[in-house]
């Protein structure tokens, strides 16, 4: 018996999920299913050149190159010492209010995603220099786990962002404006967590001891400490927001611009130039790769048919626009749990980004959204990336701590969600005067 196009699409669907279940790595998973999915219904000529033509097309696509190179420049970043400076800064700024080192934590981390452009480095980064400072100092253990699980992964708002990048290609959105859009929901989360942090002091200053205040003046002596941080941040977001910059130039000139204040403040040993390029090259050819089955896994599931007819199905139903986002978040939400949000993206947006636009959703604000829903993933239990990095990072954790400090970040970011649905010029405002 002949199977149909659709039937071929739901059987490699359900393949590659249980493929994916069973630990075999997501790009392999994609790339098996897609090409054989595809065998299938077009025969072997057509799916061995879908496969050539999709790989020299994704890795010849100039608008990625700015991935490496922001990556690049998180790694320089690290090693130049501006993230230590930045972090101190925060820490004389609010650390004598309640939860200050927590609340110092965010405002450093929110600025590290400045610079960053991942959240998996940035949390990383942020569990060796702020969870054992935290810990020392007296912070609940659940807490300083759950805000760094947090903090990190705003990397993925606040520009430069690689995986705005990449949904702004997939999703065949203005990259630049994208970026400009992360900015203010980047801030507004920042500040959601920092009020969440000072209720839950509130409520038990035992959780979050205050340290000493110290003077204005030494708190304004400390903000020479971060003019290298402010003039990186100032000239990527200057040079996006004016059309100065393309995001692959502003890629190059932060990362050219770090270097050089590298060198002036203390100078980059062999060492660190040598890892900063090794781990940029490891981390943007396990990007690239995985962009490249996802695009092949794309065009298997194209052929198919099936997300033009689920798109219009969502479409068509009888119910008001809202609703259908709103099982749309809440299918995301799910989805986060159990796998990475990046494939889960790239293998429901062919359905589900056609119908948010003909449902009169504005496509940009959509995308941006799916980031920040791509951040929450990295928080999410039980397979929350950002939580098995502090477990990694920190070798005293515990993984059940690290789950019940996440919690009370969960409901902040139900929060932003909530906000971000409601006032989508949050998102759209800077976009809009570009």
């Amino acid at each position: 018996m002949e199977m149909s196009a659709q039937m071929i699409g739901v059987f490699g669907i359900c393949t590659m999920i249980l493929l994916m279940f069973l630990r075999v790595r997501v790009a392999y998973a994609m790339t098996f299913v897609g090409f054989i999915g595809y065998l299938l219904i077009s025969g072997s000529r057509p799916s061995l050149e879908v496969v050539g033509t999709t790989l020299y097309q994704t890795l010849t696509n100039h608008s990625f190159s700015a991935v490496p190179l922001f990556i690049l420049m998180g790694y320089l970043a690290y090693y130049s010492g501006i993230v230590t400076e930045l972090f101190d800064t925060a820490k004389k700024w609010v650390g004598h209010a309640k939860g200050g080192l927590v609340q110092a934590t965010v405002v450093g981390g929110a600025g590290f995603g400045a610079i960053s452009g991942s959240g998996a480095a940035t949390t990383a980064t942020l569990s060796k220099i702020t969870i054992p400072e935290m810990i020392r100092n007296g912070v609940d253990k659940k807490l300083a786990y759950g805000v760094v699980a947090s903090v990190g992964p705003l990397a993925a708002l606040i520009p430069p962002s690689v995986i705005m990048i990449i949904v702004a290609i997939a999703t065949e959105q203005s990259i630049g404006k994208m970026l400009i859009g992360g900015v203010f929901p980047g801030i507004l989360a920042a500040l959601v967590y920092m009020i969440l942090i000072y209720i839950l002091v509130k409520r038990n200053p035992s959780i979050a001891p205050s340290i000493e205040k110290v003077p204005f003046k030494e708190r304004l002596l400390s903000l020479k400490n971060i003019w290298s941080f402010a003039l990186l941040v100032f000239i990527i977001v200057a040079g996006l927001y004016t059309g100065k910059f393309t995001p692959t130039e502003a890629g190059s000139v932060g990362a050219f611009v770090v270097f050089i204040l590298g060198l002036i403040k203390k100078g980059f040993c062999k060492d660190d130039l040598k890892d900063s390029m090794v781990q940029t090259i490891k981390t943007s050819s396990s990007i690239f790769l995985l962009i490249c089955a996802a695009f092949i896994f794309s065009k298997f599931l194209t052929v198919t048919r099936i997300p033009t007819q689920l798109s219009e199905a969502l479409v068509s139903l009888p119910v008001p626009p809202i609703v259908v986002l709103i099982g749309i978040i809440i299918m995301y939400l799910l989805l986060g749990m159990i796998m990475d949000m990046v494939p889960a993206m790239f293998i429901t947006l062919p359905v589900i980004f056609p119908a948010i636009v003909a449902l009169g959703f504005d496509g940009m604000w959509f995308a941006v959204l799916l980031v920040f829903l791509a951040e929450v993933s990295m928080v999410t239990p039980p397979f929350g990336l950002s939580l098995f990095i502090i477990k990694s990072s920190v070798a005293s954790s515990d993984l059940k701590e690290i789950y019940q400090g996440s919690y009370p970040f969960i409901m902040a970011d139900f929060v932003i969600i909530i906000l971000l649905v409601l006032f989508p010029q949050i998102i759209t405002f800077l976009p809009s005067l570009m």
